[in-house]
Order: C-alpha cells, then structure tokens, then sequence
C-alpha cells in the first residue's frame, strides 16, 4: 500500500536521483548525526562541567584573598596572586559596583555568577572578554572595589577544541577513504548504464566488459546476452522482410512488363494500378525492416538537409516552406541517412494528404525540435496513438483511396527511437495534422 505523506513527498522532491549521490548521503549523513550527537552531549557536558570546576576554584581564591586583604598588605596579596595565580589584583578606593544588574552573557559568566552567588555576599559584576582572554571580576568591599583581573584560560576550557580536530580529521579520512571505493563501485554501473542508453538510441559501445561486484556483473552479462538476442532478431527481421521483398520483386516486375506490352486491354490500367501499389507496400516493408541501421554517427547540418529535402520534394501542385527563413546553422550529431528518410518519409506522407506542408526547425538548451505540418483532414486526437502503430491505417479520417501499407508515421517513429528521438502528434494550425520530431541535447555526444 502506497503511502502518501506530504513530508515524504517534499523529501523525494529534494533528495538526489542519481546512485552515487544516494550512496554518500547514506555514507555521510550517520557521520554526521553522530558527530552532532557527541558534540552536543559529550562536549556540551564536558565543557559546563569543567568549566565549573575551573570557577569554583577561582572563586576560593578570590574568597581566600579578600579574607587576607583585611589583615595584611593590599600589596603583597597582589604580588602573591600573580606570582602564583597569575591574577592581576587592584583596589579601586571610593567605588561602587552598579545597581543595574546585567544578566550573565555565556557560559563563563553563567558559571561564575553561580560560585560568586554561592560563596560570597558581596555585590559583584563580571565581564567575560574573550578578543583580549580575560575575564574582570568586581567585588565591592568596605573601602571600595576588589578588581581581580584573570586569565581566562583559568575558568574556561579552553583545549576542547582539539578533540573537535581530530574528530573532524579522522572524519573527513574515513569519508575520503568511502568516496574513493564508493567510485569505483558505482562506475561499473554506469558504465553499464551508459552501454544501455547508447544502445538504445543504435550507439553500439565497443568492449564492453562486466566488471565490479558480482551482482553488477551479472546484470552486465544479461545486457550483453540481450543485446546479442535483439541484434539477431532485427537481423532475421530485415533478411526476412529483405528475401520477401526481393523474391516477391521479380514476378511483379514481369506482371506489370507483361501489363504493359498488352496497354490496350481493357482494365490494363487498374491490374498496373494495384502492382503499382504493391511493389510500393513492399519498399515500404522493407523501409520498416531497415530502420535499426548500422550507419555510423556523423555532424548534420540539420538547416541544409531540410533545405535539399525540401529542394528534392517540390511539385507544382504543393507548397513546401521551412519557416523561419533566417535560421541558423544547427549541427547535430547522428545517423544522417537515416534522419534524412525519416523527414523525407514524413513530408511524402503530409503531401499525400495536404497541398500546403510548413516545416519548422527550433533549438533550446535540452532538445531540437522539427516540426512538420499539412492542411490535410487530419487525425482525430484519439488516434494519435494508434497512427504510429505498424500497419494501421486510419481509413475513417484519411483518404482510403490513396495507396499505402499503414507503416508511413510508424517508419519515422522506428528511426527516430533508434537515434534517440521521439515523435509526437498534434493539431496543425494549417488545419491538418502536425507531427513534432525532438531531437534530444544530452544524447548528441
């Protein structure tokens, strides 16, 4: 049972797709939680504790010179403490700490504030300097004010940070240590992906080889065994289809010989109509069985092959245009034969419907579409699907008296699969049928 949760749905908007980013999240996110976890609760503790002993022992010592300064030298206490306790002591005569209480800014005077309340009764303030790592502590007395002058260091813990060093250290040796062997798993994978893709668009990657774990080797050694079969089957198809056509080619072409030399019988004209036709269904099945072609990768300007089909496909009675007039060259890297007799394929097949075809030719950062339409009588938009099936001919919303095997848009679709592609069907402005090839950026490598 699915389960629709709205946190989970904003998750997997934001969370990566790719295997090799999942895989160090999965790595780096327990790392990190971890860390977070023992600076938080080791570190806080760590430092609130000994930081409270610290203070506590400077607050006794503050204790144990203001008890001395009432009996002896002022001086040689002051001497005393910086010898000893590194404290610089000074008795400001005639001052008075302040009635506006401050509340304490960190940990240091949090922690001071407690022991000074706890031991003494004195009125006092405290002000942390951490830029200057000192800390001034007021303590009024009778004649005046204590000033005693710390150290920081001496109430605060200030070595902690080394533990986060190593900590980070050994952290970021460890992630360096996954990420390089987490590399070298992932890369037979996409390798292995890429080997697919490449295929799939008649991109034939040569050696190929399983490597990495041996799940990963498996699925290779599948791919490899699959490509093998369905190289062999679209062999057969085309040898199939290829003896077909060549055998049944002979006695058609004696018919329609023998048709000819007997031109003045009567219904001479329609036998050689329908031979006609049929020498023209078995070109197109043999165009059909030819789409997975091993023609190799080339730069096509794809402006000039536009401009040559439309130069090559002109009659009187039809209007070719490519609109805009003033485009720019656009290189694309594929199978030109094979694009060529699809564009081809598909202006034949708007010509045998229309008088007016429009082809346009446009460029983005993901894809490069052309676009050819008719002012023919269209398909219905519930058989734009079923147009691009093998053999269908939609009789109800073309001419059926036009001759014709069903194979016309489902050639154009077979060759634009195989380099890549992928055709769609729409309403034309012209009032006939639109047919939009796209042309993908990331596979023209």
């Amino acid at each position: 049972m699915k389960i629709n949760i709205p946190i989970f749905q904003i998750l997997k908007k934001i969370f990566p797709s790719g295997l090799y980013t999942r895989s160090l999240i999965i790595i780096i996110a327990p790392i990190v939680i971890l860390q977070a976890i023992l600076t938080f609760v080791f570190l806080e503790r760590h430092w609130q504790l000994v930081t409270k002993k610290l203070s506590s022992s400077v607050v006794s010592e503050i204790g144990m010179m203001m008890d001395m300064q009432k009996n002896n030298d002022l001086s040689e206490i002051s001497s005393n403490a910086k010898k000893f306790y590194d404290i610089n002591l000074r008795l400001l005569t005639n001052h008075r700490v302040g009635n506006d209480f401050r509340l304490p800014g960190n940990l240091v005077e949090k922690t001071l504030s407690q022991e000074l309340q706890k031991n003494l009764d004195n009125k006092y303030s405290i002000e942390d300097i951490p830029e200057e790592k000192k800390v001034i502590i007021n303590i009024e007395v009778e004649n005046g004010i204590l000033e005693f002058v710390i150290p920081r260091r001496n109430v605060y813990a200030t070595n902690s940070h080394i533990f986060l060093v190593w900590m980070v250290i050994s952290s970021i040796l460890i992630l360096s240590i996954a990420i390089l062997f987490l590399r070298q798993q992932i890369r037979p994978i996409e390798k292995l992906a890429k080997a697919a893709e490449s295929f799939g668009i008649g991109r034939k990657i040569k050696n190929f080889k399983p490597t990495g774990a041996t799940e990963v080797r498996k699925a290779a050694d599948a791919y490899i065994k699959m490509q093998e079969r369905i190289e062999k089957f679209l062999e057969q198809r085309t040898l199939m289809l290829a003896g077909v056509s060549h055998d049944l080619r002979t006695p058609l072409t004696r018919i329609k010989l023998q048709l000819e030399m007997y031109s003045n019988q009567k219904g001479n004209n329609e036998l050689l109509k329908d031979v006609n036709e049929m020498q023209y269904m078995l070109e197109t099945y043999l165009d059909f069985s030819q789409t997975a072609s091993s023609e190799e990768d080339t730069e096509v300007d794809l402006k000039e092959l536009i401009d040559n089909i439309i130069s090559t496909s002109k009659e009187k009675s039809k209007i070719i245009s490519l609109k805009p007039t003033n485009l720019k060259n656009i290189k694309y890297i594929c199978k030109k034969i094979a694009l060529q007799r699809c564009i081809i394929n598909l202006v034949n097949n708007a010509k045998a419907f229309g008088d007016e075809i429009l082809i346009s030719l446009d460029e983005n950062n993901k894809e490069i579409t052309i676009t050819i339409e008719d002012n023919g009588p269209g398909i219905a938009k519930k058989d734009y699907e079923k147009a691009l099936r093998p053999f269908q001919r939609l009789d109800s919303s073309r001419n059926q008296n036009i001759a014709g095997s069903g194979l016309g848009l489902s050639i154009s679709q077979e060759i634009m699969n195989s380099i890549g592609g992928n055709i769609k069907l729409s309403k034309s402005k012209l009032g006939g049928l639109k047919v939009i090839m796209t042309l993908p950026l990331k596979s023209n490598i």
